[in-house]
């Protein structure tokens, strides 16, 4: 983890959770884990440490982030994988931008209607739905925790990333494990929230039909049709 010298605020991280990473290494940047605020990133923040933009191909743009400065992405010469789950207003196409995200051949990661989606449409690029964290539950009497994550890849079907985690069998270790589970192309038809909970155990439906990030695109997914998330 390497905190900005430009920006007191801002804070890297080489480690990212879930089935992201398509190509190698990850870069996260945003808010310090806990803090409630939001963060503008520029170049001048990757001075950070001993960070080397070079060594990673996915950049991860967290909801913290309010604002990416011109100069910021196109610090990363050997890109590849562009996740924005922050809802910004916009990202600054510079020349450079450009030039980099078109000669890498970039997948550019968001939501529906996001400046993510409409900068992958402007350039021509590979655009892949964001994934979406569909609920968490938590096991008290095993002391066992539960990740359920709606996930999209290039080439491949829809899939629900299974996340287990409990206590191993001594102090400081942890069993688990992770499964995947295909989804059919059409698994948005109707667009209904309620439906989609339908599908998981009773233990996740209060969550599940409480996120209006997976609402939101069901119900979008219904109305584009397809195979809604990529294009």
């Amino acid at each position: 983890m390497y905190f900005s010298n430009f920006h007191k605020n801002v804070v890297f991280d080489t480690w990212y959770p879930g089935p992201y990473t398509l190509y190698g290494d990850v870069l996260t940047v945003g808010a310090p884990v806990g803090q409630n605020r939001k963060v503008s990133v520029c170049a001048g923040d990757l001075d950070a440490g001993s960070l080397q933009p070079k060594d990673y191909l996915t950049l991860v743009i967290e909801s913290s982030v309010c604002e990416l400065g011109k100069g910021f992405v196109e610090s990363f010469p050997n890109l590849k994988d562009l996740i924005v789950e922050a809802d910004l207003p916009r990202i600054p196409q510079t020349p450079e931008l450009k030039r980099l995200l078109k000669d890498n051949q970039v997948i550019v990661r968001g939501t529906f209607r996001s400046a993510a989606e409409k900068l992958a449409d402007a350039l021509g690029l590979t655009f892949i739905h964001k994934n979406i964290l569909v609920a968490q539950h938590y096991e008290e009497a095993r002391y066992e925790s539960t990740v359920l994550t709606l996930s999209f890849q290039k080439g491949e079907c829809p899939y629900i990333w299974e996340d287990i985690t409990c206590p191993g069998i001594s102090a400081g270790n942890n069993g688990g494990g992770t499964l995947r589970h295909d989804l059919p192309d059409n698994f948005y038809k109707g667009g209904s929230i309620e439906g989609f909970a339908s599908h998981f155990a009773s233990r996740y439906a209060k969550t599940i039909l409480a996120n209006e990030e997976l609402k939101a695109f069901l119900e979008e997914a219904d109305r584009r049709g397809g195979r809604a998330w990529t294009h």
